[in-house]
């Protein structure tokens, strides 16, 4: 991040990303319902779970830079709880990156289950922050 960003625009940016996310995953969803009908190929959902995988690596690498640069640490800039925050929402992200090799739709289905409590909880922190819920893009 050369420019530093406003909070406010930092925050509309997580919210428009959390709905593409949303987007990707029901997406997955709706492939892995197909596959285990026995009406998709498999490599179907896996090209839809590494499109997944590519906008999650992207969303968790802008999230983190703000994490790093204080623009999303609550409660203000002390430097110990910034690292430590930073540190465990990237372990976070980390385990659910490595699930999202899951080789069944039962393990993939929870990853993305997962995935989602993980949006909807930094959600309720935008909703704190005053950014509504982007609305799905359909």
């Amino acid at each position: 991040m050369a420019a530093r960003i406003s909070e406010r625009a930092a925050l509309r940016e997580l919210a428009a990303q959390h709905a593409a996310l949303r987007d990707r995953i029901a997406r997955c969803h709706a492939l892995a319902d197909e596959l285990d009908a026995g009406r998709l190929d498999a490599a179907v959902l896996l090209d839809a779970v590494s499109e997944l995988r590519l906008a999650f690596d992207v969303h968790n690498q802008f999230e983190e830079r703000l994490l790093r640069s204080r623009v999303l640490v609550p409660g203000g800039p002390g430097a110990m709880r910034v690292a430590r925050t930073a540190e465990d929402h990237a372990g976070d992200h980390q385990a659910m990156r490595r699930g999202l090799a899951s080789t069944t739709s039962a393990q993939l289905r929870e990853v993305l289950a997962s995935l989602c409590a993980h949006l909807d909880a930094e959600d309720r922190g935008l909703v704190a922050r005053g950014i509504r819920r982007a609305a799905p893009s359909r």
